[in-house]
């Protein structure tokens, strides 16, 4: 009988081993088949802001409230807007401010699984005034908000903001602002990752 015991013990633990080893290669399987974008790619989510769901329809193609995916200040109705063409623009000095809190209109893309060369791309726009502006743009530390790399920009065009390096386990956050009084637009952002060799 204590024969019968032992060896009843024995493939109890012998068969929670195999539900264990059964469970860890089922879960191993389940990580190793997310998409690249959940194992350390940085994407920005509604970068070119049609995505319209949740805004309020407002006069002359505007909209209000903040767009999908993005974060800041929701103080105005003019935050988002098309030009007619399908091309929509998100108006940052609405969705930001510099005093007397500074909030930045921002995304967090993602963590960085190696050691990276990160680059934020945007087009900058002022469609509304054709007057001068100034629009902060910058790539931080998800964690510590502490900026990695940061530039100002005056006249429209396509522009960039680059990381040299950016540590492996990093989470990763962009953010757009406003100087006081100026309207700059901006469009087409996206995020881009280079492991470094």
């Amino acid at each position: 009988m204590f024969c019968n015991f032992v060896s009843m013990k024995i493939s109890i633990i012998n068969s929670k081993v195999l539900t264990l080893t059964v469970f860890m290669a089922v879960a191993f399987t389940a990580w190793s088949e997310k998409p690249k974008a959940e194992k350390g790619k940085l994407v920005v989510k509604n970068g070119d802001f049609t995505d319209l769901s949740g805004l309020q329809e407002m006069p002359n193609a505007w909209h209000a409230g903040l767009p999908n995916g993005w974060s800041g200040l929701l103080s105005d109705s003019s935050n988002v807007w098309g030009d007619g063409t399908g091309n929509i623009i998100a108006n940052v000095s609405t969705m930001s401010q510099v005093s007397p809190k500074f909030v930045a209109f921002t995304q967090e893309v993602g963590m960085v699984s190696a050691s990276s060369e990160v680059t934020l791309t945007f087009e900058v726009s002022e469609p509304w005034r054709n007057m001068e502006f100034q629009l902060g743009a910058a790539i931080y530390d998800a964690v510590t908000d502490v900026p990695l790399a940061q530039g100002d920009f005056t006249k429209p065009g396509t522009y960039s903001v680059k990381v040299d390096i950016v540590p492996s386990g990093t989470r990763v956050k962009i953010g757009f602002w406003a100087s006081m009084g100026s309207t700059p637009g901006i469009d087409n952002v996206k995020i881009e990752s280079k492991p470094l060799k």
